[in-house]
């Protein structure tokens, strides 16, 4: 990682492309050169191939015993962290006295970031290295308890707490959790793919950066943007999302984690937006979507002036 004025230049002009890429997105879908058929194929293509064969290229690396006992930190925290989550999620919305009706939205809104499209990309092209790596880790923290643990919130929380039961071998064989598996696997056997396969793996996961800053801005691009910025319990959910999480976890994780680089990971990660997930699954089990999109809307375009602030925590 680079440091002084240099890296907060570097960390500007990477959040100035990230904006231009999420500006493309945004005008792709206003003016439906990007429409909503093409958005919806476009997020499987990206969960399915892309972040996949990211997650792959990441662990093509030499096996080190002090690199795997930093992934399994990260994924540890990272888990931990999911669970402050739901507690200050609890909390806030009992406090607050925020409507019955968001219950579940709001608790998975405080628990979950938007680790895999905004957190890896962002993470990868500010402080590079082996950041990627820890990444993977990360991602696999916030698929296993997503799809576990948070679908649980929702449902139960939801209009039909007794509806759409939860297919644990499918959301655990999500092509990301495989690919992980996978990725591990190869590291920890220190198995190289073959050339062309491992250049066409990076090739393809090189593409996640740009291709997920555009799909964010084609999700923004969906909303009615006057109705969307006047629901009143975006903003006090931005701020647990982007502000109180991310700063709670530093305070509290700092004096136990030395490295920088794996701190700055997980904190980063954790003050991304709340991810495009949480109305997807809000529509399968039974939360409001329509509500979910507005939280989602809302931080991400905050999160433009909130995540240089841990970002320069770190340089």
């Amino acid at each position: 990682m680079v440091s002084g004025m240099g890296a907060i230049l570097t960390v500007l002009n990477k959040l100035l492309i990230i904006f231009f890429l999420l500006l493309i997105g945004y005008f792709c879908r206003k003016k439906k050169i990007m429409g909503d058929s093409f958005v919806e194929d476009f997020a499987g293509f990206l969960t399915r191939i892309i972040i996949p064969c990211f997650v792959i290229s990441s662990l093509q690396i030499d096996y080190s015993s002090e690199l795997f006992r930093g992934g399994a930190t990260v994924f540890l925290v990272c888990v931990i962290m999911h669970f402050w989550g739901l507690i200050v999620g609890w909390i806030s919305f009992r406090v607050l006295k925020v409507p019955e009706k968001a219950k579940g939205i709001w608790i998975f809104s405080c628990m979950f970031a938007n680790i895999g499209f905004m957190g890896v990309p962002v993470i990868a092209m500010i402080f590079g290295g082996n950041s990627v790596f820890y990444c993977a880790f990360a991602s696999f923290a916030f698929n296993t308890t997503a799809y576990t643990l948070g679908v649980i919130v929702l449902q139960r929380c939801g209009d039909n707490p007794e509806g759409s039961k939860v297919d644990m071998k499918k959301l655990l064989l999500a092509p990301v959790n495989v690919a992980t598996l996978v990725g591990l696997l190869l590291f920890l056997g220190n198995i190289r793919l073959p050339a062309p396969i491992k250049d066409t793996v990076s090739m393809v996961g090189g593409m996640l950066s740009p291709l997920a800053m555009i799909y964010i801005g084609a999700i923004l691009g969906k909303f009615d943007f006057k109705e969307t910025i006047m629901e009143k319990w975006a903003y006090p959910v931005s701020f647990f999302r982007l502000i109180f999480m991310p700063l709670s976890s530093y305070i509290i994780l700092k004096p136990f984690i030395h490295d920088q680089l794996i701190l700055g990971v997980i904190v980063v990660g954790l003050s991304t937006p709340i991810g495009a997930f949480c109305a997807i699954l809000a529509a399968e089990f039974g939360a409001d979507e329509a509500l979910a999109s507005k939280y989602i809307f809302v931080t991400t375009v905050l999160c433009i002036f909130t995540m240089p602030i841990f970002f320069m925590l770190f340089l």
